[in-house]
Parts: C-alpha cells; sequence; structure tokens
C-alpha cells in the first residue's frame, strides 16, 4: 500500500476564468491515472488548502515529517506530490527530520498540469507510485522522480523552467534510471542508519545565504550578516575562494566568534566541490572560523543549517563538526578520515521499527 499526499503545484492544476493556473483537489488530478491501481494498492490525502509551492516552508516540512511518521507502518511508501519551484527543499528538509528511513519517500510533480493534452504528470506520478512500490532498497530514501530518473532528494538542483528534464543531480548519479526498464546503477551507500525511524521535531529558519561577487565590500557584507540570523551559507567562487578586499574576512570572522554564527561555504559551480585548503584565498575563510560544505547544494546547505540550528543539545563546535559530516548523504565526504567520535542527536520521537 501506497500513500500519496499531494500538497498543490502545476501537476493538479486547473485554469481559472482569467488564464491563470491554480491548484485544484486531488481527486480531479486522480481522474487522470486510472492506471494506477494496476501500479499498486493506494489510498490518499491531501494538504488543505492545496498550495504552490512557493507558499510551503518549515512549518509544513515539520507537518509532512509527522504525518508520514504516524503512518510510516501502515504504508510500503509515501509519494509527495509537489510543485516544482521549491521541491528541493522539502526533499532536504525530509531527509534530515526522517532520520532512520527505511521506506521510500518520493516527491514528483510536473512542469504541465494533468488535465493537459500533453503533459509530463502522467508518466510522473505512475512511475514514481511503480518506484515507491518496487521494494528495492536502493529507494528506500527521500528521492525525486522526474523526468525518467529517481534522484536523491537532498543532491537534487532544479534546472530548467521549461524542460520536461527539470532536475539534475550534478555531483551524484542517479538512484534509478527508467525506460523500458528500471535500472538501479551501483551508487555509494548512504551513512549507516539506526533500524528505528526517528523523527526531529524542530527547524530554525533564522538563516539566509549570500553570493560572493566581485566588488563585495565589507560594508555591505556587514548590513547583509547583521540581522539576527544564526546560520548562514557563502556561495564562494571556484573551490572557495573568496576576494582578499581588505576588511571583508574579517567580517564574518567577527560574526563566527562574538555571535557563533554557523557559516559553511559552498561553491557558486553546479559541479565540484568546496576545499578551502586548496588556495590562500579559501584558507582565509578557513582560518574565520567557516565550515567547507563540500559539494552541497545550496538548497541542502540551506536547510542543514535549519536542522542544526533546531538540534538545542548542541554546542556550537558539536554544530559545526555535524555541518561538515554526511548525515544523509547530502555531501561527499573529504578522503581523510572523519572521526567517529563526533556527536549524535538524542532521538526525538520515535516510529515504529521499518
Amino acid at each position: 500500500m501506497i500513500h500519496i499526499i499531494y500538497t498543490g503545484g502545476t501537476i493538479g492544476m486547473v485554469q481559472r476564468e482569467d488564464g491563470a493556473l491554480q491548484p485544484a483537489a486531488i481527486d480531479d488530478l486522480l481522474k487522470f491515472a486510472p492506471e494506477l491501481a494496476q501500479v499498486a494498492s493506494w489510498d490518499y490525502c491531501q494538504l488543505d488548502p492545496p498550495r504552490d509551492s512557493v507558499d510551503l516552508g518549515p512549518e509544513d516540512w515539520l507537518r509532512l515529517a509527522r504525518h508520514i511518521q504516524d503512518r510510516y507502518d501502515r504504508y510500503e511508501g509515501f509519494v509527495i506530490l509537489h510543485g516544482t519551484d521549491t521541491m528541493v527543499y522539502t526533499a532536504a528538509a525530509l531527509s534530515f527530520l526522517l532520520e532512520g528511513l527505511h521506506k521510500p519517500v518520493i516527491l514528483t510533480g510536473a512542469q504541465l498540469p494533468i488535465g493537459a493534452v500533453r503533459n509530463d504528470a502522467r508518466n510522473n506520478l505512475i512511475t514514481a507510485m511503480e518506484l515507491a512500490a518496487s521494494g528495492h532498497p536502493q529507494v528506500a530514501e527521500v528521492g525525486i522522480y522526474f523526468n525518467d530518473r529517481l534522484l536523491r532528494g537532498n543532491r537534487a538542483v532544479k534546472t530548467s523552467i521549461f524542460a520536461f528534464d527539470a532536475f539534475d543531480s550534478p555531483n551524484f548519479p542517479p538512484l534509478a534510471q527508467v525506460g523500458v526498464s528500471i535500472r538501479f546503477p551501483s551508487i555509494p551507500p548512504l551513512p549507516p542508519r539506526p533500524e528505528q525511524l526517528i523523527v526531529h521535531q524542530t527547524l530554525t529558519p533564522r538563516v539566509s545565504l549570500i553570493k560572493l561577487f566581485p566588488g563585495l565590500t565589507p560594508q555591505l557584507l556587514h548590513a547583509l550578516i547583521d540581522a539576527p540570523i544564526q546560520g548562514l551559507v557563502i556561495e564562494t567562487f571556484g573551490s572557495g575562494n573568496i576576494p582578499a578586499t581588505p576588511g571583508l574576512i574579517d567580517i564574518l570572522a567577527r560574526a563566527i566568534q562574538e555571535r557563533e554564527l554557523l557559516a559553511v561555504a559552498i561553491t557558486q559551480q553546479l559541479q565540484g566541490s568546496v576545499q578551502l585548503d586548496a588556495y590562500a584565498a579559501g584558507r582565509r575563510l578557513q582560518d574565520a572560523g567557516v565550515v567547507s560544505g563540500q559539494d552541497m547544494t545550496p538548497y541542502t546547505a540551506l536547510v542543514k543549517l535549519m536542522f542544526l540550528l533546531g538540534q538545542k543539545d548542541l554546542s556550537f563546535e558539536a554544530r559545526r563538526a555535524l555541518l561538515a559530516r554526511n548525515l544523509r548523504g547530502e555531501l561527499t565526504p573529504p578522503t581523510e578520515f572523519i572521526p567517529e567520535s563526533l556527536p549524535t542527536f538524542s532521538p526525538a520521537r520515535r516510529g515504529p521499527e521499518s
């Protein structure tokens, strides 16, 4: 049995009299895919009311995690129908909130509504359901299915607003590739997971993101991070470089030391990883106390900050250590040894064993 959760988005939208698209009820959506009955047994619920994904945020992610927890022992898997604009944020959040997940949670959506004559919605919905019901161990995590590929949710990025092939995973291979048959390529394993589902209950959204650019002044940087934020994602040049503009690093270092600002560096490029010790320009960030985010996407880095800041029993140094650690397959660890003595989380609410 698969549980479908409809949040809204283009996949189920209908056209209003003025021509604008708005979310419709799930019954109107599912009538366009009668083949679902041949794929698996299923039931459904919907967010009330269904919303455009730009209106979904941390409280909705927590609500989805609790919804899955409450039904975890009753279903083989979960399919979440979601708008494409913020799908990667929701997928990343669920990957952190659902610790010890051993069942598929697959997000999917569409570029065109399912009621359109030519659309991608039916294929995405039917195949996401087939994958969720497959029982293959490689889908037992949070994923995004779109256009014949199942991607790890916290590795995905949206790359197009008009192509059916709208998502990619630049630094990690697909979990599954779908054609005439379904193939499961060999992938690096997930980090060790507890046998029991642990659902975390808190996110702290007091975070921000800054993209470095030529001409950024210390005064502007100070103004940008002087807000009451607790976490900062810095999109750097190349593999972690920052300009040598006098005073720029001092602003960051002061915020990290005096306010315990949790700061992580990622690259502006789609492919590649931050290596703060590779260049002198990157070492300035390292010396200031900025953590290397390796090859995390900006969406995942931002959500990971929300997640770690929400763990109230962790010290600042513990959060810094976990920020650099591969918790849910969200980053490629550096080749050097990562100590196993790093802090772990105390369970929040526990669900039934998988």
